[in-house]
């Protein structure tokens, strides 16, 4: 059955590059070319003028001064006349390279790392950063190919084969970072960044007990291992959820002041919906952290989501005297206000909500909400269309117009909102629903079933479009294969006794008399005193020749609606055969 509603229906893997670099304005080479840090500072500036090497200590040194004030553009440039000094300086290259590194310059690092390597192909340092900066552009193969050549060259260096490593996981070449980690354990045991990231790898390659046993050992190792908690958490999560809990929850016993790891906990429990047992762990939180604006806020929010009304009052409240985000603190307030019926608070707070703030659509919402709960619907409608005159830009506040306009019998004004809020929000379903059903109110019927085919082409599983247009091939006997498809989808998705009648009523234009006498069947069960469902059922039961029953449906039709269009005609007819 076509049923016109009011317009108002109401990885695991993550892994971070380790940075290589010591804080680049303080490097110290292990062989330098030259030693630009132990010449002496009494050196007679005036008499090495000429020196090239002189001046490329100078501008050495202005790379210093600038990059410890964090002036990289001007640090840059510094040691870029020292390297045009000193061309054959590997070290001042090198630096330089780890200097656009430090700035994202990677086309610059990539010239400068490339032609260094050109020149000295086994230069183990210069090999390590192409790979870094392979990898931080996500050329995992280069990366790793740079990285191995670094080894291969005698760079003795954990940092690189635990990057190796990372690039290996992401490249899922697991066994090989499996091996390389664990060759690494077996040389230094106590090497917990390895064991972790060891850990993840086998969480993210699906073997559970060899993730479960290496983060017990890194926790047993360190029993205050915030990311080994987190992480191994996230792992219990996702198989074992109670016992994650647990775990969380005895970590903090013995770590109190673990905040990441209350706030996994609060962010687990909201994701269960468990809403005393988040604001319970933000409590905690709060007390040891009472002035945390972003804690406070939560607690508030909890409190409304709990409908602890006066609670959220006084949390927001407290926030709004401590001058914190006020327009959206103020918008709480007023739906904690709201909530305790009181209402005149609730509007005064909304109303001094900026035209220009965030939350002020929802406040027109919300404003409009409790003007219409009291019945004042030209106050609710003026809130709204004034909104829309000023520019607010919301497809929520047009759907709630037209739904006020719609039923309240305002039928051309709400057509006329709702065809100017499809303009501007052309893949909002909702609006497109609201025309069609307004279309369909006005008898504009091939209007309304060419919105409802949009309404498709933004959502294919929109049930009720799917019956609308179902229903109205069935009336125009139509596509009636096309109609039974959408009316069996239409009741996949969504469970209603309009549709099993749409789908009766498809079925019967069919023939499929039995099929749709079941679906009827059920649909009077559940629309006892829907009349056009009933009249449904009187017809398939004519077609079917059971006259008495035809009679009683009929009976039945015109008991509910007297002045049912063509039933008495249809009763005469059947009575003919009793």
């Amino acid at each position: 059955m076509l049923k016109l509603p009011p317009c108002s229906n109401s990885s695991l893997l993550t892994f971070f590059l380790l940075s290589s670099f010591l804080f680049i304005a303080g490097c110290v080479p292990n062989n330098p070319e030259v030693d630009y840090l132990s010449l002496s500072s009494s050196a007679q500036y005036q008499s090495e003028l000429s020196d090239p090497q002189a001046k490329a200590l100078y501008a050495y040194g202005q790379f210093r001064l600038y990059a410890a004030e964090e002036k990289w553009a001007e640090a840059i440039a510094a040691l870029e006349r020292a390297v045009a000094f000193d061309p054959h300086s590997n070290y001042l290259k090198l630096l330089l390279a780890k200097s656009f590194l430090h700035e994202k310059m990677t086309v610059e690092a990539t010239g400068l790392l490339d032609q260094l390597l050109i020149d000295q192909p086994d230069n183990a340092e210069a090999l390590e950063l192409r790979g870094d900066l392979a990898n931080l552009t996500n050329d995992l193969e280069s990366a790793r190919h740079y990285y191995e050549q670094a080894l291969s060259e005698g760079a003795d260096n954990n940092d690189i084969r635990f990057r190796l490593a990372m690039v290996l996981a992401r490249e899922k070449q697991y066994e090989d970072a499996i091996a390389l980690l664990n060759n690494m354990l077996a040389k230094d045991p106590q090497l917990d960044v390895a064991r972790l990231a060891l850990a993840r790898i086998y969480a993210d390659s699906g073997q559970k007990a060899e993730a479960d046993s290496q983060f017990i050992t890194v926790l047993k190792n360190n029993p205050r291992s915030i990311q080994a908690a987190l992480d191994y958490g996230k792992l219990l999560e996702s198989e074992e959820p109670e016992k994650a809990v647990s775990f969380y929850q005895d970590f903090l016993v013995e770590n109190p002041n673990a905040r990441v790891i209350r706030q996994r906990l609060v962010e687990y429990f909201l994701g269960q919906q468990q809403f005393e047992s988040a604001l319970s762990q933000l409590q905690e939180i709060r007390w040891e952290q009472p002035d945390d604006s972003q804690v406070v806020s939560q607690i508030g929010l909890l409190q409304l989501e709990l409908h602890n009304w006066t609670s959220a009052e006084k949390e927001f409240q407290s926030l709004l005297n401590r001058g914190i985000n006020p327009e959206r603190n103020r918008y709480y307030l007023a739906l904690a206000l709201a909530g305790q019926g009181n209402n005149v608070e609730a509007i005064n707070n909304l109303k001094q909500i900026s035209s220009q703030s965030v939350v002020y659509p929802l406040a027109v919402l919300q404003l409009a909400y409790l003007y219409a709960d009291k019945n004042n619907i030209s106050e609710a409608i003026d809130v709204l269309t004034g909104a829309l005159t000023h520019g607010a830009a919301d497809e929520s506040l047009y759907y709630y117009l037209v739904a006020l306009l719609g039923d309240n019998g305002r039928i051309d004004e709400s057509v006329s909102y709702a065809q100017e809020g499809v303009a501007k929000y052309p893949k909002d379903e909702r609006l497109l629903y609201q025309l069609g059903i307004l279309y369909e109110k006005q008898n504009l019927r091939s209007e309304a079933v060419a919105v409802m085919e949009k309404v498709l082409l933004v959502d294919q599983n929109h049930a009720d479009a799917l019956n609308f247009l179902a229903y109205h091939q069935a009336e125009s006997g139509t596509d009636l294969e096309l109609a039974l498809s959408r009316a069996k989808r239409a009741l996949e998705i969504k469970q209603s006794g309009y549709i099993i009648d749409t789908l009766g009523w498809v079925l019967f234009k069919l023939g499929r008399y039995e099929e749709g006498l079941v679906q009827l069947t059920e649909a009077v069960r559940l629309h006892p005193d829907d009349p056009v469902i009933t009249e449904h059922l009187g017809d398939l039961y004519a077609a079917m020749e059971l006259w008495e029953k035809a009679v009683a449906a009929y009976q039945k039709v015109l008991e509910l609606d007297a002045d049912a269009e063509g039933v008495v005609d249809k009763l005469r007819q059947v009575e003919k055969h009793q």
